[in-house]
């Protein structure tokens, strides 16, 4: 298996040809699911299993992995899919593999019946899921995509799945977030197609009160910042009428991060703009990436003060710029 997952880092120049790679695998049931490789660090057979007390019932226990102690969430069951995987378990072994996330700088261990294959899709590939589907109060998928042999594969967002299992009280996620009063009359367009990244972006411009637009693919966010250059030019305008930062997640559907990047620095109506990615991958070649194509900055998912920080001092920055 080891030979399945590779370094995150190397699978960097996928994003930049806007190309996205998926692990296939399944929960026992006939659905095929699927994960971002950029969210994956490795997949496993699981260690020894060490059961907790009183814990969520969707959490299997705790696994050692190189000396860290790591949660290990049985997918199947937060998916709310019939079944037990430790039904079969022998001298306390699970069946199946783990599949290890990276997410707010530490690691935790998702449990499925078995890893098929990694796929590479092109974006255009992947689209958001319908309406009803995509609802962000019960949804835990990101995308959906077709296989080349028909089949739909369900793409989970692992940003609402931790958010579902281990819920934090926003005073406690944004208490070091500040209200920044200075820059008011500035505005920020960010994309993610994550639900839950959205209303943690959100939440945190809130609480800086600074204004934004919200896209949830990089195509819509390009879409938009062209459509206000376009309107700015007919009325004698610039686009810093209208917007004044873009903040871009890397891996989303039709247009990834690195190739909106990109093309915002190609266009001379917006390539002043500074842009910032926010990403939960962690790994530096990530960020000699984002800087190979023109980003500003570049902040790891999720932690709000960080992400907070960031934006305003990018903003300030502008503002000199500019004066």
């Amino acid at each position: 298996m080891s030979t399945l997952i590779h370094e995150v880092d190397a699978r960097t120049r996928l994003a930049g040809a806007n190309r996205m790679e998926v692990l296939l695998f399944h929960l026992g049931t006939r659905e095929v699911f699927g994960i971002n490789v950029f969210k994956v660090r490795e997949v496993m057979k699981p260690p020894q299993v060490t059961s907790v007390p009183q814990a969520d019932g969707r959490l299997l226990g705790m696994v050692n992995i190189r000396g860290e102690m790591v949660p290990v969430i049985d997918l199947r069951r937060a998916l709310e899919l019939a079944g037990d995987p430790m039904s079969d378990k022998a001298a306390g072994r699970a069946h199946g593999h783990l599949i290890i996330t990276e997410y707010n700088r530490s690691q935790q261990a998702f449990w499925v019946s078995g890893v098929d294959r990694i796929v590479r899709l092109s974006w255009d590939r992947i689209h958001k899921p319908p309406r009803l589907v995509a609802d962000p109060g019960t949804s835990s998928a990101s995308a959906v995509a077709t296989l080349d042999d028909g089949r739909t594969v369900l793409i989970l967002d692992v940003e609402a799945l931790l958010a579902k299992i281990a819920p934090r009280p926003d005073p406690e996620v944004y208490a070091g977030v500040q209200p920044a009063p200075a820059l008011r009359d500035k505005r920020v367009l960010f994309a993610d197609d994550s639900a839950v990244a959205r209303s943690q972006i959100r939440k945190t411009l809130e609480r800086l009160g600074i204004g934004f637009l919200q896209a949830t693919t990089g195509k819509e966010a390009w879409e938009m910042l062209t459509a206000m250059a376009t309107d700015a030019d007919r009325e004698g305008g610039t686009i810093d009428d209208r917007i004044h930062l873009v903040l871009s997640d890397i891996e989303m559907p039709e247009l990834d991060g690195f190739t909106l990047t990109r093309m915002i620095r190609s266009d001379p109506r917006l390539k002043h703009l500074p842009v910032v990615l926010h990403s939960s991958l962690t790994g530096s070649c990530n960020r000699d990436k984002g800087q190979a194509v023109g980003a500003t900055d570049y902040v790891t998912k999720f932690d709000p003060k960080c992400l907070g920080d960031t934006i305003v001092a990018n903003l300030k920055a502008d503002r000199k710029t500019q004066g």
